[in-house]
């Protein structure tokens, strides 16, 4: 089982940075993200955002793509976003193989880009969620239903935690 995740011209690093955080959290390897936005707010920074320093961050690939279906030809597209016809996402099967993508935090997914999808999945909300919090919710409900015995052992793999000090 492969996913990723695709931001169309997300426009704040913390919110990419949170969600490449979510990535390495779930095992999702590549994140791809579109547009122009992040490429000047990024050459703008003298430091990279603490998301991509931390240890285990390094096992997402995070990059701009002009061409992210020719990129990640065998994952199925599914748009997250409100839209007539979503299917709402706790009755929502997952692909074993997922393209997710979201659209940006001030607009939808464009034109282009929903053409490729062929599953739309909304999150049932009061209002619209943060990008970063809509990967994450995405993320999760996908392991727990493709994946509900996977177990998350922070503790081991981050030095964190009531074990942290056991042989």
């Amino acid at each position: 089982m492969t996913a990723a995740i695709l931001l169309d011209n997300p426009k704040y690093p913390r919110n990419v940075g949170a969600a490449v955080r979510t990535c390495a959290a779930y095992g999702v390897r590549d994140l791809l993200y579109t547009g122009e936005r992040m490429g000047e707010t990024l050459t703008e920074l003298t430091r990279l955002p603490r998301e991509e320093r931390m240890r285990g961050y390094q096992s997402v690939r995070w990059r701009r793509s002009t061409r992210p279906f020719a990129e990640l030809p065998t994952l199925a597209p599914v748009a997250v976003e409100v839209r007539p016809g979503s299917e709402m996402l706790p009755e929502f099967e997952h692909p074993e193989n997922a393209l997710y993508v979201f659209g940006p935090e001030d607009g939808s997914i464009n034109g282009a880009l929903l053409h490729h999808c062929h599953r739309f999945v909304a999150i049932p909300t009061r209002h619209c969620l943060n990008l970063a919090m809509a990967v994450a919710t995405v993320l999760y409900d996908r392991q727990a239903k493709l994946e509900p015995s996977r177990r998350m052992d922070m503790a081991a793999t981050e030095g964190r935690g009531p074990d942290r000090d056991r042989p």
